[in-house]
C-alpha cells in the first residue's frame, strides 16, 4: 500500500479532475472576456490562500524560491487568460482538448530527465492522439482559437515542471500557492489596466459565475493538483488535466445546451484511458 502522502496525493488528483471540469462552462456561463475571467479566478485563488496563511501564520517565505514561484505565477496568469480567449473561438470540446496537451510537453521534459517510464510516455501518446482528433474543424476547432490555447498548453507544462521542482524541494502547499497565486493576479492586473480593461466592471449576473470560477477549477482543482506535485512527477499530475475535455464537453452539453460533436468522442475517450493509464502507474517519484 502506497503511504499515507501518496494516497491523499491520489485523492487530491480524484478532486481535481472533477473540480476543473467546470472551469470552461463557467467561462462561457459568466460571458466575460478572457482576461476578466482569468482576473477573477486568480482574485479567489489569491484571497483565500492569503487568508489561510494568515490564519496559519505562514506568511514568511524562503527567499531563495520566491522568485521561482513569482516566475510560476506569470506563466500561470498567462495560460489562463490565453485559453479563456481561445474558447470565445472554438467549441469547449476543442479548446479544452488542445490546452490539455502540456501534460505531453511535461512528459517529454521529465523523460528527458529520466523521472518518467515507458508506461508514463504511452498514456502520453495515447493521450496527444486523443486530444489530435478533438482539435479538427469536425470537433470545433478554429486557427485562431487552437493557437491560443496550444499557446496556453506550453504556459502551463512550464508551469507544473516548475511547481513540481519548488514541491520537491520542500516547499508547502501552501506557501507554493500563496506566492503563485499573487503573482498571477499581480501580472493579470497589470496586463488589464495595460489594455485598458476593469475587471471589476462586469455585469451582475456574471458575478456568481466568476466567483464559482475561483472556488472550484481554481481551489479545488490547481490547488489539489499542487498539493501533488510534492509526491509526483509534474507530468502525472499534469494528466489529470486530460480527463477535463470529457467532463468540461460533458457539463457544457447539460449546461449550456452545447452538445460535444460526434467527432469529439473519440478523443475524449482516448483522453479518458491515458489519465487511467497515468494514475494507475507504480512509480511516483
Amino acid at each position: 500500500m502506497p503511504p499515507r502522502g501518496e494516497q491523499l496525493a491520489l485523492l487530491a488528483l480524484a478532486v481535481a479532475a472533477i473540480s476543473i471540469s467546470f472551469a470552461a462552462p463557467l467561462v462561457r456561463l459568466a460571458k466575460v472576456d478572457g482576461i476578466v475571467a482569468a482576473w477573477w479566478r486568480m482574485l479567489v485563488g489569491a484571497a483565500a490562500t492569503l487568508a489561510a496563511a494568515a490564519a496559519r501564520n505562514r506568511l514568511p517565505w524562503r527567499g531563495e524560491t520566491l522568485l521561482p514561484a513569482m516566475m510560476g505565477g506569470v506563466l500561470l496568469a498567462l495560460h489562463f487568460s490565453l485559453w479563456f480567449k481561445s474558447l470565445q473561438y472554438s467549441s469547449i470540446a476543442s479548446s479544452t482538448g488542445i490546452v490539455v496537451t502540456y501534460p505531453a510537453i511535461a512528459a517529454a521534459v521529465e523523460a528527458a530527465i529520466g523521472e518518467t517510464g515507458h508506461r508514463d510516455l504511452l498514456a502520453t501518446a495515447l493521450g496527444v492522439l486523443g486530444v489530435a482528433l478533438l482539435s479538427t474543424p469536425w470537433a470545433g476547432a478554429s486557427l485562431k482559437g487552437s493557437i491560443l490555447a496550444l499557446t496556453a498548453a506550453f504556459a502551463a507544462a512550464l508551469y507544473f515542471l516548475l511547481g513540481r521542482r519548488l514541491r520537491a524541494r520542500g516547499v508547502s502547499t501552501l506557501e507554493y500557492t500563496l506566492v503563485v497565486y499573487s503573482a498571477a493576479l499581480l501580472s493579470l492586473s497589470l496586463y488589464a489596466a495595460a489594455m485598458g480593461t476593469n475587471p471589476l466592471h462586469v455585469p451582475g449576473d456574471s458575478l456568481p459565475y466568476l466567483l464559482l470560477l475561483g472556488i472550484v477549477p481554481m481551489l479545488g482543482g490547481h490547488t489539489a493538483m499542487n498539493y501533488a506535485l510534492g509526491y509526483m512527477p509534474a507530468s502525472r499530475v499534469a494528466m489529470v488535466a486530460l480527463v477535463e475535455p470529457f467532463g468540461a464537453s460533458l457539463l457544457g452539453w447539460l449546461l449550456l445546451g452545447e452538445e460535444p460533436p460526434p467527432a469529439a468522442l473519440p478523443g475524449l475517450l482516448l483522453a479518458a484511458l491515458s489519465v487511467r493509464l497515468t494514475i494507475g502507474s507504480e512509480k511516483v517519484l
